[in-house]
Protein backbone atom coordinates (compact mmCIF):
# COMPACT_ATOMS: atom_id res chain seq x y z
CA UNK A 1 0.00 0.00 0.00
CA UNK A 2 2.86 2.38 0.78
CA UNK A 3 4.43 1.74 -2.63
CA UNK A 4 1.15 2.58 -4.36
CA UNK A 5 0.73 5.78 -2.37
CA UNK A 6 4.33 6.74 -3.04
CA UNK A 7 3.84 6.10 -6.78
CA UNK A 8 0.74 8.30 -6.90
CA UNK A 9 2.53 11.14 -5.11
CA UNK A 10 5.50 10.85 -7.45
CA UNK A 11 3.22 11.05 -10.47
CA UNK A 12 1.68 14.21 -9.02
CA UNK A 13 5.14 15.69 -8.45
CA UNK A 14 6.09 14.99 -12.07
CA UNK A 15 2.87 16.69 -13.18
CA UNK A 16 3.96 19.69 -11.13
CA UNK A 17 7.36 19.58 -12.82
CA UNK A 18 5.64 19.64 -16.22
CA UNK A 19 3.65 22.68 -15.11
CA UNK A 20 6.82 24.45 -13.96
CA UNK A 21 8.49 23.72 -17.31
CA UNK A 22 5.45 24.99 -19.17
CA UNK A 23 5.41 28.23 -17.18
CA UNK A 24 9.14 28.79 -17.71
CA UNK A 25 9.47 27.76 -21.33
CA UNK A 26 12.13 30.43 -22.04
CA UNK A 27 14.70 28.94 -19.65
CA UNK A 28 17.91 27.36 -20.86
CA UNK A 29 18.25 23.58 -20.89
CA UNK A 30 20.83 23.77 -18.07
CA UNK A 31 18.19 25.17 -15.70
CA UNK A 32 15.69 22.56 -16.82
CA UNK A 33 18.26 19.87 -16.00
CA UNK A 34 18.86 21.39 -12.56
CA UNK A 35 15.10 21.37 -11.95
CA UNK A 36 14.94 17.73 -13.08
CA UNK A 37 17.62 16.77 -10.56
CA UNK A 38 15.89 18.76 -7.81
CA UNK A 39 12.50 17.16 -8.48
CA UNK A 40 14.12 13.71 -8.66
CA UNK A 41 15.75 14.28 -5.28
CA UNK A 42 12.46 15.54 -3.87
CA UNK A 43 10.77 12.36 -5.14
CA UNK A 44 13.52 10.29 -3.53
CA UNK A 45 12.88 12.01 -0.20
CA UNK A 46 9.17 11.27 -0.54
CA UNK A 47 9.89 7.62 -1.33
CA UNK A 48 12.19 7.26 1.69
CA UNK A 49 9.53 8.87 3.87
CA UNK A 50 6.76 6.48 2.79
CA UNK A 51 8.89 3.36 2.27
CA UNK A 52 11.36 2.43 4.97
CA UNK A 53 13.72 0.67 2.56
CA UNK A 54 16.08 3.13 0.83
CA UNK A 55 16.87 0.70 -1.99
CA UNK A 56 13.22 0.32 -2.91
CA UNK A 57 12.77 4.07 -2.68
CA UNK A 58 15.62 4.84 -5.03
CA UNK A 59 14.48 2.12 -7.45
CA UNK A 60 10.97 3.60 -7.59
CA UNK A 61 12.38 7.10 -8.02
CA UNK A 62 14.70 6.04 -10.85
CA UNK A 63 11.88 4.13 -12.52
CA UNK A 64 9.50 7.10 -12.50
CA UNK A 65 12.26 9.50 -13.60
CA UNK A 66 13.09 7.29 -16.58
CA UNK A 67 9.40 6.93 -17.45
CA UNK A 68 8.92 10.70 -17.29
CA UNK A 69 12.00 11.53 -19.38
CA UNK A 70 11.15 8.83 -21.95
CA UNK A 71 7.59 10.14 -22.17
CA UNK A 72 8.82 13.68 -22.77
CA UNK A 73 11.15 12.46 -25.51
CA UNK A 74 8.39 10.47 -27.21
CA UNK A 75 5.77 13.23 -27.05
CA UNK A 76 8.08 16.08 -27.99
Amino acid sequence: MNVLLCSIIQILVWCGYSLVLYLSHHDHSFYETVLLVMFSYFNFLIAVRFISNRTTGINITILFTIIYVAGRIVFL
